[in-house]
């Protein structure tokens, strides 16, 4: 039985079987456009993966021909090859590259697998290439050494008698992916889907996509190669339909047309006829919005037609990226939700303005004494603020904003802020508070990180939200060969971001963010299922417009994806390191805490299990996933799973609220006085509380608001976190310049047992001499001083201001619980 077929190339079809077969016969197969068969040059087996690590070990490659790709591998002990992993970087040459080192032939170190590693399409290689793995460019460190000892890509597998279910058709004529051809096998037919034909260069567009609005007309363009039909329809200012009319194919895939007169605060939609390959006659036809849609109406429905000048605010143009970090480690992150930060009365926002973007551009209090929103952030001294998604999505209702809740993690229009922040639905005032909200924060010299989702969309297929598999059935996402969405989001998809559409879509998605809104940094959910190369042409394109641009991730995936191992971005792979990519450090994060929603207990309730591991993360993860510092995202909560607050009253019931609020400083003190990038969860600095709830992605308002009356309670709280940060800005020790300082120029000291202490000599601090000690007891611990006099900074749960600080000589008592720091001028 036939399972699927795709169109793969111009002259490749591939049959997916439901069984496994031996020979096949190049009779039993016919190929039909219409009525018109198409001849057949030959047929060949597609060789099923091995997964035998050891086999690719030995031969130093091994071909999967299912995906199209070559996997070069070298590993400790096979091709004479003893060096320690990771002293110089190693690449594959060959024939292949003319014997050449290349960047794009630099293999990556898998820390799961213990190996190097480097993925290839095969049409990149031919059978019987030599090639050679290399460490940098001196010959001497060749391997296999010695000249002409090289190895050979061959086919190691025997075709003629390998069994297989996958079967590759050769045709003598252009296949084309608009075209809907009949494969039949014996008895039986099926639909051939294009596939990776549309990878091809020819079905690349470089240019713009989306509308261009003039007075005098507006052009229209859609990318949507497979589309039989396609017509754009166009709704007046009260979304009543007016008028269609079909677009032309134009192209590398793409479809346009020029509408005269003048279209502003019309709406309008793209009708996608696609053939239906279920059934032999037949189409389906979608009504879809616009992919690239910079406004919509409310909650997604249509795409809407603006003059982009019409957005611009006062003063805009002068408006800039913040500056206030020379590099990424400098950054003190601040994780929040726009509606949780404003929406509870407590707030002193004005009603109308509550959680929205409006809302962080008042100057409000809480009983008129006790800062919140905008000016609470200038008090704590944070230098970003990360937004929980502000783009649109589809799990909310902007017309009534108090009906649903959610976090904004259901992408839907990805180039369209969310409405349900703004004052009203749909149209273009939203950007304009957007871009409101930008410039107060920028002119307070708070930064914007925004929080974007490229790993998933809320809906597939037909569902409502649908928008890529309306247009371009199956290619925005990874699909196995058998039809069905791979899911290591848990969402139910996956975003291809390794194709060159979806990867230009993404590009094109932040340097929009990044040129228009002037956000400051970009936040990758499940970062770990984006593939490398694109998350790396992420970093330079940002980076080219902003110097300053924060960007980083969760390096990890939530299931298994048809994504390559080595393609992906994530914590156990060095393919992210060299490019200034932070990701986020779950290891400080559960040697600190323990579990995230558990009983397990951590570094701040006493547990010294983890001590290692905790050490490793004050030193940025240098010597664990981090190549420099700027790669190390260290944090104790997010917005994910328990807060800190509710994690301690958890694990620490019976405990008088004091020592509570002392275990949950001393998380956040060791985040604060480590290498690398701090980051806060929004609320921490006040023992946020969330009712004891792990996952209030959709919860409501009673439970994810920020009740602003926990200030007045914490204060003292409040304050230990606004001196801590204001300590880390002004010491540059607390965030050194590169891994090679940190190995230099800090060091762990001998302390009673579980006091983790360590001394920082930094020439390039008006300190000298820094030390930083931490004790999880319920008791006081003392510490032996090196030489000389040492002013002491912070104890017993306080930082301590210059004219207020003790000296000490040869040792110092470190009060219960507390963060220690003493220093030498």
């Amino acid at each position: 039985m036939i399972v699927r077929a795709y169109i793969d190339d111009f002259n490749e079809i591939v049959v997916v079987l439901s069984q496994m077969v031996h020979s096949v016969k190049e009779e039993d197969f016919k190929v039909f456009l219409n009525e018109e068969e198409i001849d057949i040059e030959r047929i060949d087996k597609i060789i099923p993966h091995s997964d035998n690590p050891y086999e690719a070990e030995m031969r130093g490659y091994e071909i999967c021909e299912q995906k199209g790709k070559i996997r070069f591998v070298l590993k400790e002990g096979h091709f004479d090859y003893h060096r320690k992993p990771l002293r110089r970087p190693v690449f594959v040459i060959g024939e292949m590259n003319g014997w050449q080192i290349s960047p794009e032939w630099e293999m990556t170190y898998s820390k799961l697998r213990g190996r190097y590693e480097l993925i290839k399409d095969l049409k990149e290689i031919k059978i019987g290439q030599k090639f050679k793995f290399a460490e940098g460019a001196n010959q001497k460190l060749w391997y296999p050494p010695g000249f002409g000892n090289d190895i050979v890509i061959t086919e190691y597998f025997d075709r003629e008698t390998a069994f297989t279910n996958m079967i590759r058709i050769i045709t003598s004529k252009r296949l084309l992916p608009n075209l809907k051809y009949k494969v039949v096998y014996k008895t039986e037919h099926i639909w051939a889907r294009p596939r990776e034909i549309l990878t091809r260069p020819e079905f690349f567009y470089p240019g713009e996509l989306g509308i261009k609005y003039e007075p005098y007309g507006t052009y229209f363009r859609l990318w949507a190669p497979t589309a039989y039909k396609v017509k754009v329809k166009i709704f007046d200012e009260s979304e009543n339909f007016r008028f269609e009319k079909e677009m032309a194919r134009s192209e590398n895939g793409t479809w346009n047309i020029h509408l005269t007169g003048d279209l502003k605060n019309h709406y309008y939609l793209y009708e996608v006829w696609h053939y239906n390959y279920d059934e032999d006659e037949g189409f389906i036809v979608y009504e879809v919005p616009d992919p690239y849609s910079k406004a919509s109406s409310s909650n997604s429905q249509k795409s809407f037609i603006f003059d982009p000048a019409d957005t611009l605010i006062e003063s805009w143009q002068q408006d800039e990226f913040v500056k206030t970090v020379e590099k990424q480690q400098d950054a003190i992150i601040y994780e929040m939700h726009v509606r949780d930060f404003t929406i509870d009365e407590t707030s002193g926002v004005d009603e109308k303005f509550r959680g929205k973007f409006l809302g962080l551009c008042q100057q409000s209090y809480y009983k008129e004494k006790f800062s919140t929103g905008l000016l609470h952030l200038k008090d704590l001294g944070i230098t970003h603020i990360h937004l929980l998604p502000i783009s649109d999505f589809g799990s909310v209702d902007d017309k009534n904003p108090d009906k649903k809740y959610n976090w904004g993690y259901d992408p839907v229009l990805y180039q369209c802020p969310e409405y349900w922040y703004s004052t009203k639905s749909g149209g273009i005032e939203a950007l304009k508070e957007l871009r409101t909200m930008i410039k107060i924060l920028h002119q307070n010299g708070i930064g914007v990180v925004m929080d974007v989702v490229f790993n998933h969309t809320y809906h597939i297929k037909g569902g409502k939200f649908s928008i890529f598999d309306k247009i371009v059935p199956g290619y925005f996402y990874r699909i196995d060969d058998y039809g069905d969405y791979s899911n290591a989001t848990g969402c139910g998809n996956e975003i291809a971001t390794e194709k060159p559409m979806v990867r230009k879509f993404i590009l094109d998605t932040i340097i929009y963010w990044t040129e228009e809104f002037h956000i400051d940094g970009f936040r990758f959910d499940l970062m770990g299922l984006i593939d490398t190369l694109t998350m790396r042409m992420i970093s330079k394109e940002v980076r080219k417009r902003n110097p300053y641009a924060l960007i980083y991730g969760e390096g990890w995936v939530m299931g298994d994806s048809t994504c390559l191992l080595e393609e992906r971005a994530t914590i156990e792979s060095t393919a992210h390191q060299g490019y200034s990519i932070g990701l986020f450090n779950d290891r400080i994060r559960d040697s600190i805490r323990g579990d995230l929603d558990g009983f397990k207990t951590g570094y701040m309730h006493g547990n010294l299990s983890d001590v290692e591991r905790l050490k490793q993360g004050i030193k940025a993860a240098i010597d664990d996933f981090a190549k420099e510092p700027d790669e190390c995202v260290n944090y104790c909560s997010c917005h994910d799973n328990l807060t800190l607050f509710d994690k301690a009253q958890k694990t620490m019931v019976g405990e008088d609220i004091f020592w509570i609020d002392r275990a949950c400083r001393l998380a956040n003190a060791i985040i604060l006085t480590s290498q690398g990038i701090a980051f806060l969860h929004g609320g921490v600095e006040f023992n946020r509380s969330k009712g004891g709830h792990p996952n209030t992605y959709n919860a409501g308002d009673s439970i994810n608001k920020i009740d602003w009356s926990l200030k007045e309670k914490f204060y003292d709280t409040f304050k230990f976190y606004c001196d801590l940060i204001k300590l880390r800005k002004e010491h540059l020790a607390f965030r050194m310049r590169s891994s090679g300082e940190i190995r230099k120029y800090l060091k762990f000291l001998p302390a009673p047992d579980g006091i983790v202490a360590f001394l920082i000599s930094y020439p390039y601090d008006v300190w000298k001499k820094i030390i930083v000690a931490y004790n999880p007891f319920k008791e006081k611990k003392v510490i032996g001083l090196p030489e000389g006099v040492w002013k002491i900074k912070a104890n017993d749960g306080v930082v301590f201001s210059e004219e207020n600080e003790e000296e000490a000589i040869g040792s110092f008592e470190i009060a219960p619980v507390s963060l220690f720091i003493a220093y030498q001028k």
